[in-house]
């Protein structure tokens, strides 16, 4: 009878091809798990649109909506102007921001809900106070400024020129909240789509990462959401991994109706930017 030797500092012959078969399995497991997550994060299932509001309530007033996006993640965006006239239910005909004020951000999704034949759900509201805390805790934010900006915010003069600059947080409040040339309402909409489009970059930027935990507590703390953290963090990664397409503002016309200044949408033409940006 024979009998197997292992000699001191060998190996038996069959572990390497042990170990073998049981890394294939782990890997197999991990590889599998990647997928899944991956597959979460970037797949069409569950809600891939949101409602971005802007709320720049100050002591005394009711809430309102001064902005209005609703973003799609691998879509694009689109910006309702806060003065445009719609069907609110249970309310009637009104101006949008009126939603706002009348039944909260639930109120404003339905709306919007109705007005582009979608199905939204999800709904951000930013305290436009908090942008100055989150863009101080990102280390500034990089905006490319059309015209020069000049006028003065709560007692404070703010002086921007244009061109590619680096805005700290009161020069990024003071750009999203400018409305002082010729467009008014329409031409700030404009500057909060850049300055959402550039926050969406720079805060999943590489060179930001160390700033990432201070940037997310500053956000939590100055929103208001109905995604749970997990849903916020997955729509994120997915408005990240899949990119954000075209900006457009939902079309129409300045008009006055009894002697208050609406915004008439084009519904024809909103069915096709709808179509082209979070459909």
């Amino acid at each position: 009878m024979s009998m197997k030797v292992y000699r001191a500092g060998r190996r038996p012959e069959r572990e390497p091809e042990r170990r073998g078969g049981l890394l294939r399995p782990v890997l197999v497991v991990l590889l599998v798990l990647f997928v899944v997550v991956l597959a979460y994060l970037v797949l069409p299932f569950g809600g891939s649109r949101a409602v971005l509001l802007g709320s720049d309530a100050r002591a005394g007033e009711a809430s309102r909506s001064d902005t209005i996006v609703v973003a799609k993640a691998g879509g694009g965006m689109l910006a309702v102007p806060r003065d445009t006239l719609v069907e609110i239910p249970s309310v009637g005909e009104d101006k949008i921001n009126a939603a706002f004020a009348t039944g909260g951000p639930e109120l404003t999704v339905e709306t919007l809900e109705r007005l582009t034949g979608l199905s939204i759900g999800n709904y951000v509201v930013v305290d436009f106070g908090g942008v100055e805390e989150i863009v101080n805790a990102l280390g500034g934010i990089t905006v490319n400024v059309e015209e020069p900006i000049s006028y003065t915010l709560e007692g404070h003069p703010v002086s921007i020129p244009a061109g590619t600059q680096e805005l700290d947080g009161p020069q990024a409040l003071a750009y999203v909240r400018y409305r002082g040339d010729p467009t008014a309402d329409i031409g700030r909409i404009g500057r909060q789509q850049r300055f959402l489009q550039a926050l969406a970059a720079e805060s999943t930027s590489p060179s930001k990462l160390p700033r990432l935990p201070a940037t997310a507590r500053a956000v939590w703390r100055n929103i208001d959401t109905n995604m749970n953290p997990v849903s916020a963090f997955r729509f994120a990664v997915r408005m990240r991994l899949l990119g954000m397409g075209e900006a457009e503002l939902y079309p129409g016309a300045p008009q006055y109706i009894d002697g208050i200044s609406y915004w008439v949408p084009n519904e024809q033409a909103g069915d096709r930017v709808v179509e082209q940006t979070i459909n």
